[in-house]
């Protein structure tokens, strides 16, 4: 099956697969430039291919237990993107994973495509596991709920004491978070907290809070953001064995950590910004994701107040 995805996604430059925490075989693309001769001193070429991917896993491992006290389930899969190229990783079921590489940042979008639909034949058909939805459904239905009094936003240290600017905010979490995907979504400047918003308070939503309140979702999450730090540079070595960024562009771009139920998304529009955006529905990961980066692309071109 491996050799198989390989070879109909020209966007996978490798792939390895991984039991026991051993690495059993690496499928690399026929036509490849070869990756630098300084990542190992014997220079083994499987070995470097699979170089990047078990660093990603190896800080999958880390980034899954700090995600599994929100109840959502375990981190399923993860995808980490610059404008170079991209690594995926993902949990076929406990003790087996795989990991893949894409050398451009075209290549992306079609290797986590090809890569979801590898491990859910994985399950099926080998284990007899059900599948997980890895990625959500190709298609989902958008559906825009009014939020009205749903909707809570609350302003971080480093939103400017700016009325003007405080509404504009407000009116961009109002108009892309929704109550069917994503729920929840906060902006962070300088590592510092600008604004953050959810509508975990929406009656819909009251049976995702069974096991895990409202609150300490909303504490969890900023948790999250702030404990990014450590792994985002764990991230960035792996990633940058294949795809370095330009200058001024962030060293990573895109990280997903898809969930059972759900997804967290990171975004950096700037290398001094970050977009953090929540889901917990399994079947909309990608349309919220989609919403994510619209919020964060707007936020990116809000003008800050002048200083008083």
């Amino acid at each position: 099956m491996a050799q198989e995805t390989a070879a109909a996604t020209p966007a996978v430059r490798s792939l390895s697969h991984y039991s026991a925490g051993t690495l059993d075989f690496v499928v690399c693309r026929a036509r490849r430039a070869p990756l630098s001769s300084t990542l190992l001193e014997n220079g083994d070429d499987l070995q470097d291919e699979s170089l990047a991917g078990s660093r990603l896993l190896l800080c999958t491992q880390d980034l899954g237990s700090l995600l599994r006290p929100l109840g959502t389930g375990e981190l399923m899969r993860t995808v980490v993107a610059n404008a170079g190229g991209g690594l995926w990783g993902g949990r076929v079921k406990p003790g087996e994973y795989v990991a893949a590489v894409a050398d451009a940042p075209d290549d992306v979008p079609a290797m986590d495509e090809a890569m979801n639909e590898l491990v859910t034949r994985i399950r099926t058909q080998v284990h007899k596991l059900p599948s997980e939805m890895l990625g959500g459904p190709e298609s989902a239905p958008v559906q825009d709920t009014p939020l009205s009094a749903q909707l809570r936003v609350d302003y971080g240290t480093a939103a400017e004491p700016d009325g003007p600017y405080e509404q504009r905010l407000r009116a961009l979490w109002g108009s892309h978070l929704s109550t069917s995907d994503l729920q929840y979504a906060a902006y962070y400047r300088d590592r510092t907290l600008v604004c953050v918003g959810d509508v975990f308070d929406a009656p819909d939503l009251g049976p995702r809070f069974m096991d895990v309140s409202v609150r300490t979702r909303r504490t969890a999450y900023r948790d999250l953001a702030f404990s990014l730090g450590s792994h985002l540079a764990r991230l960035a070595d792996a990633l940058c064995l294949v795809a370095i960024p330009g200058a001024d562009q962030p060293v990573v771009e895109r990280l997903v950590l898809d969930v059972q139920e759900g997804a967290v998304f990171v975004t950096w529009p700037s290398p001094d910004e970050f977009v953090v955006g929540v889901t917990l529905d399994q079947t909309q990961v990608r349309p919220a994701e989609d919403r994510l980066t619209r919020l964060a692309a707007a936020l990116h071109r809000v003008t800050l107040p002048r200083q008083r």
